[in-house]
């Protein structure tokens, strides 16, 4: 049984589309077909149901796909690692980042990863859109949580701090010199955001998950902004610790009654197992430690 059409299959199966598989392995779709055919007639069983609309497992080819794709990733990865010996890692490497977090921890991670490989040329685009990584050219992502692509390999790199804030000067006027309040006190004062819509996660103390809507006076889509509004006084807001010790007095840090601010996960995302070029592999590894 050819290697390669194992491969081709595993393509198609985690896509549940020719097409999408033949476009990502940069192969036609007619060879996709005919060479998984050429798979299901070694084995004398049907692995995909196909028709004009949409691709579909087969019993027999669930079982496969959950067997041997795993084995097919560690393969890749082997060889990988055997191609890439241990030559200076060199190349472009593009890399997209949430504003606050990226510039504050991901970017001083990379650029003391570049100053460590010269050869390394580092692009990295701070934005809080979902960028598509394949279709932008990205090699990797730092997306807190929740990762939402099913298709894209998600990896744990940190557990960022976050709280709730707010000037003096708000303190003073708003909540009355109170910088401790209950849950439903929080979730009527005014608040600048920077996802509309958006709940603040508080963890009770018996351990469960409690969603606060807030209100929403003021919306921004930097959290950098929303920041700095939160220092005029125009209302709560709700970031990464590592945000306000910045501010210094500018703002102070608030406490909700039987509750503590919910940290949020930082992935690292990336197409693909497969053929994860060394540089990328490298940098995800000095990110993972030094973030």
């Amino acid at each position: 049984m050819p290697l390669e059409d194992l491969r081709l299959f595993a393509a198609v199966a985690r896509h549940l589309s020719f097409v999408e598989a033949a476009r990502r392995l940069g192969v036609p779709t007619s060879t996709l077909s005919r060479r998984v055919a050429h798979l299901e007639e070694t084995l004398g069983a049907r692995l995909l149901q196909r028709n004009s609309r949409r691709v579909g497992l087969t019993d027999e080819g669930e079982r496969l796909l959950e067997r041997a794709g795993p084995l097919l990733d560690e393969l890749a990865s082997v060889l990988d690692r055997t191609v890439d010996r241990e030559e200076e890692p060199a190349g472009r490497l593009r890399v997209t980042a949430p504003v606050l977090t990226g510039s504050q921890r991901i970017a001083p991670a990379l650029f003391a990863f570049a100053a460590k490989h010269p050869r390394i040329t580092v692009e990295l685009t701070l934005t809080n859109a979902v960028v598509p990584l394949v279709e932008e050219g990205y090699d990797l992502a730092f997306r807190m949580a929740p990762i939402l692509d099913a298709e894209l390999v998600a990896r744990r790199i940190a557990s960022v701090p976050f709280a709730v804030a707010a000037s003096p000067r708000f303190v003073r006027e708003v909540l009355q010199g109170r910088t401790r309040l209950d849950r439903d006190t929080l979730a009527t004062v005014p608040a600048v955001v920077s996802r509309p819509g958006g709940t603040w996660q508080l963890r009770r103390k018996d351990g469960s998950l409690d969603e606060l809507r807030p209100n929403e006076r003021h919306t921004v889509n930097d959290p950098r902004v929303a920041i700095a509004a939160a220092v005029e006084g125009l209302g709560v807001v709700c970031a990464p610790l590592d945000a306000f010790t910045q501010q210094g007095d500018k703002l102070v840090r608030l406490t909700v009654v039987g509750r503590t601010v919910e940290p949020r996960e930082l992935f690292a995302v990336y197409p693909s197992r497969r053929l994860l070029p060394r540089r990328v592999r490298l940098a995800l590894d000095w990110v993972r430690e030094h973030c």
